[in-house]
């Protein structure tokens, strides 16, 4: 029986962790197949992340605090794809810029208003639920019914997501834009707006994440919070061929990893700290060894769209 509420706290714990990854995974996701990558994921978790606490702690509601956070994540994504898409600019080079601004307005934004005090401050922060009264039950309860709510919209996003992607229209001119851009434009498909809809979309899903660290696993802000978490979705991203529940699989499998590193100190605390804490990047490069060939990737991703190429 210990066996198996060590292994229940151990996956209730991976799931949190994992939410946030997969959050910005299904928003990497969906601006890759449009064509256009975002390695600014990071700066815009940070934006969401401060946004979302300081709005949460002025209004004292987290759900306001996650709606700024998606409108400015959504603001964010929307500068990339001005840059990557209209202007035609490098896209891994816009991206880098929007990691270091995402940092910087984060923490000179943090220093300037609740960070100004020197000292903690309370903030209201989304709490696990109690699915119809069976978060208690013994193994399954927690893991199941008593995760955020933020836990069972990420499963929602990505169930709607799979299936936009697979059944609907609009689907299929996103696959077309970062696929086949060319003939996607002869097709009378507006390549170029469907990629600004993307990556705006895929920023708010990015500052969504941020705001599930903030005000549902840490209840605060800390600079640099995000501590690489934007990188790993970028990777569950490349090792699930660019599939939303994939993403949201392998997420889960980093998740679990950095929960089984937090309990693994414990257990030896001869072993220094840092070689557990690197777990979740090193099984990252390895997905990224695995995973970078071009099996699923949109052709197109990465190439900036004008009618003449």
């Amino acid at each position: 029986m210990d066996e198996a509420v060590f292994v229940s706290a151990l996956l209730a714990a991976g799931i949190r962790l994992a939410a946030p990854i997969a959050l910005a995974a299904l928003g990497e996701t969906l601006a890759q197949r449009s064509g256009v990558i975002n390695v600014g994921l990071e700066g815009i978790m940070l934006v969401g992340a401060f946004v979302a606490v300081l709005m949460a702690v002025q209004t004292q509601s987290p759900w306001i605090g996650l709606a700024g956070a998606i409108f400015c994540g959504a603001a964010m994504g929307a500068l990339h794809a001005y840059f990557s898409v209209i202007l035609k600019v490098e896209q891994i080079v816009t991206g880098i810029a929007l990691l270091f601004l995402g940092m910087g307005l984060s923490g000179y934004g943090y220093r300037l208003t609740i960070g100004m005090s020197g000292s903690p401050v309370a903030v209201p922060g989304f709490r696990p639920l109690d699915l119809f009264g069976l978060s208690d039950l013994p193994v399954v309860g927690a893991v199941l019914f008593g995760q955020h709510a933020l836990v069972y919209l990420t499963l929602v996003a990505a169930a709607l997501m799979a299936w936009m992607f697979r059944a609907t229209r609009l689907g299929i001119m996103i696959k077309a834009a970062g696929e086949y851009p060319v003939a996607a434009a002869a097709a009378g498909i507006d390549v170029d707006r469907i990629r600004l809809a993307c990556v705006t979309v895929g920023g708010a899903f990015a500052g969504a994440a941020g705001a599930f660290l903030s005000t549902a696993h840490l209840w605060g802000f800390v600079e640099n919070m995000t501590a690489g978490r934007g990188f790993l979705a970028i990777a569950c991203v490349v090792f699930a061929r660019w599939k939303p529940w994939l993403a949201v699989a392998v997420a889960l499998v980093f998740g679990i990893a950095d929960a089984s590193q937090i309990r693994i100190q414990s257990v030896l605390p001869m072993v220094p700290y840092q070689f557990f804490v690197i777990v979740p990047y090193m099984l990252a490069i390895v997905a990224l060894a695995f995973g970078s060939g071009r099996n699923g990737m949109p052709a197109a991703l990465g190439t900036p769209f004008t009618r003449h190429s």
